[in-house]
């Protein structure tokens, strides 16, 4: 879908949509990146082609039918990415924003809570999906998405789930995944059209309420305890209710604490993922479990609570990926199979990618999706390796953070050319506090509306925590190796990509080195390899031992012509077998004479017991 992308791009001379990476990158860098990766793909295949051509073999109707599924979902990926590029190339207001800047009426639903503005020259900004838009007098069907940027007067007048007519400027955006902009003069400009559903009403009122709560909290409690708990960082909140307050958080500080968190790498702490979901997920099957309830109503209260979870939570694409494999892991549930994080993982990302091809161009879901990879993949080999030199509960949680860190760096170096290298410290010792806290902010969500008094105690109790990762992220921050600049753009991510390569190659022959039983000196034993000179003289040693033996010629002819007969020497037929006895027992013969005699012996028993039983 990316190389449909850009292949749009190229066709449509650059002007059609954005880069994936918006980091500038040479000819001659990602034409010699190109290469080398070609070169080291094709090297390690063929190595696995020469190394297992008889398993390959094996496999080939395997390998034929999952060559035929990847080449299919290629070509759907592709084709739906097309098709979705297509449509956005020739929505009336993408065609109205390439002309240049012109002034159109815009009506569309806000789909996205406010946010504080990233232009200088507004204070909010909101996310507007478009159902019309009038330009020149000529009025047209959209279906496209724009970033409305508007003054502390008119975010008085913007909710979510609302549908307005605003009109402004509308130009294609400068940077950001949203394609248009559409700038608002003043609050004369915005009609409102249809008020926010009832739920839209009451998650606001919620989200309001909670907010009101972590107002009274300090500083670092006031931009914290919100990121940690919902994914909006305070300094990014904009009220919904009409009131527009000015300095409730220092922008200074704010922007300080979130660069701290960025060189620290626990910046992710900040955003809704995997880790909410398993939090009540865990809650909801104690409780479940305490009520004795059966399996299909625990996975329906599980289903419900992360539908509830999603709902409260800041809209993102990591809050969609968690959603889903949640969904999936409940039906597994509730079906009573046991889930499958690497399939639900390959499921969730190929659906939501042919249901909305933009999220292919999304850092975010490309982060989680990577981040997922890790853990799943990488989280158990690494635990059993490091629980050999550390506590089995530290291992666990470094593994998980190393796993994760190792999958989503070369998309990290993308989006920043440089590398954390204290991340796993930083995470780490964060990871103590990081449950207590979420739950606790979790908490204070939920009964803000309630009584804010009691959410504004929660929230004091989830400060606590969110204090340690403040330190935590300030004190290594600050250190001179906190951070490692990193070449930029794709060449950076494949390098990224090729030193992880190669290091876990290492690691892995070294790990296997150490495994491999050592030679004692002055052992008999010997490593047995593929060698046809040591089986050459292997065959003629034996040959030799066997004729210079006379009695055991003599012996292997006797059991040669009995196994040519096929019978004992009383006329039953051979019970056993017996194979080929080494040399150096010299009771191979008179072991089987004594077989041959017990056979015979149990079938004259066998024939009298018949004649007995006849009478």
């Amino acid at each position: 879908m990316l190389t449909a992308h850009l292949l749009f791009g190229a066709l449509f001379q650059g002007v059609g949509p954005k880069a994936w990476s918006d980091v500038e990158t040479s000819t001659n860098e990602a034409r010699w990146s190109v290469i080398a990766a070609v070169v080291i793909c094709g090297f390690v295949l063929g190595r696995k082609t020469v190394l297992h051509r008889a398993a390959l073999r094996r496999h080939a109707v395997v390998a034929r039918i999952m060559a035929m599924v990847v080449i299919a979902a290629v070509a759907v990926g592709m084709s739906s990415m097309w098709a979705y590029l297509l449509v956005q190339w020739h929505d009336p207001a993408m065609v109205g924003a390439r002309m240049g800047q012109s002034e159109v009426v815009a009506t569309g639903r806000i789909v996205e809570p406010l946010k504080s503005s990233s232009l200088r020259d507004a204070d909010c900004q909101a996310e507007v999906d478009l159902s019309s838009v009038r330009a020149q007098g000529v009025e047209s069907r959209s279906s496209a998405r724009v970033r409305v940027f508007a003054d502390k007067h008119a975010c008085g007048m913007l909710s979510r789930g609302a549908a307005y007519s605003m009109r402004g400027v509308l130009s294609e955006a400068e940077y950001g995944a949203t394609a248009l902009w559409l700038r608002l003069g003043s609050w004369q400009d915005i009609v409102r059209i249809r008020k926010p559903p009832v739920y839209e009403r009451i998650r606001a009122h919620m989200q309001e309420r909670f907010f009101i709560a972590a107002s009274r909290l300090s500083d670092q409690g006031k931009v914290l305890v919100p990121g940690l708990t919902m994914g909006t960082l305070g300094q990014d909140h904009v009220s919904s209710n009409g009131q527009w307050v000015d300095g409730l958080v220092d922008e200074a500080y704010a922007t300080r604490m979130e660069d701290s968190f960025r060189d620290a790498g626990i910046m992710h702490l900040m955003a809704v993922s995997g880790g909410h979901f398993t939090l009540i997920a865990m809650l909801v099957r104690r409780m479940c479990a305490r009520l004795l309830l059966p399996r299909c109503a625990t996975a329906c209260c599980i289903a419900l609570g992360y539908g509830l979870l999603a709902s409260m939570m800041a809209p993102g694409d990591s809050v969609s990926r968690a959603l889903i494999m949640g969904w999936l892991a409940a039906a597994a549930m509730m079906v009573g199979r046991r889930p499958q994080a690497l399939s639900a993982l390959c499921c969730t990302a190929i659906g939501i990618l042919l249901l909305k091809p933009s999220m292919a161009t999304s850092y975010g879901f490309a982060l989680s999706c990577a981040a997922v990879l890790g853990i799943v993949t990488l989280a158990r080999p690494m635990t059993t390796a490091l629980a050999a030199i550390m506590p089995k509960p530290v291992a666990a949680a470094l593994a998980m953070t190393i796993a994760a860190q190792l999958a989503t760096l070369p998309i990290q170096v993308l989006m920043e050319p440089q590398i954390p290298l204290l991340s796993c410290v930083a995470n780490l010792l964060v990871t103590p506090v990081v449950s207590y806290s979420t739950l606790l902010g979790l908490a204070a969500l939920a009964c803000a509306w309630i009584n804010v008094d009691m959410a504004f105690a929660f929230a004091c109790l989830a400060s606590a925590g969110t204090r340690v990762m403040e330190v935590v992220a300030r004190s290594l921050a600050d250190a001179p190796c906190s951070v490692l600049p990193w070449k930029d753009g794709i060449a950076g991510a494949l390098l990224v990509l090729a030193v992880e390569l190669t290091a876990g190659y290492a690691v892995a022959r070294l790990t296997k080195r150490a495994n491999r039983p050592c030679e004692r000196e002055g052992s008999d034993a010997e490593r047995f390899t593929r060698n046809p000179a040591r089986r050459m003289g292997i065959w003629i040693e034996d040959t030799v031992r066997m004729l210079g033996d006379g009695r055991q010629l003599a012996w292997k002819e006797t059991i040669a012509q009995r196994r040519a007969t096929g019978r004992n020497p009383c006329g039953t037929p051979v019970v056993q077998k017996l194979s080929w006895a080494s040399p150096s027992h010299g009771i191979g013969a008179e072991h089987d004479e004594g077989i041959n005699r017990g056979g015979c012996a149990a079938h004259f028993l066998r024939r009298r017991r018949t004649r007995r039983s006849r009478r």
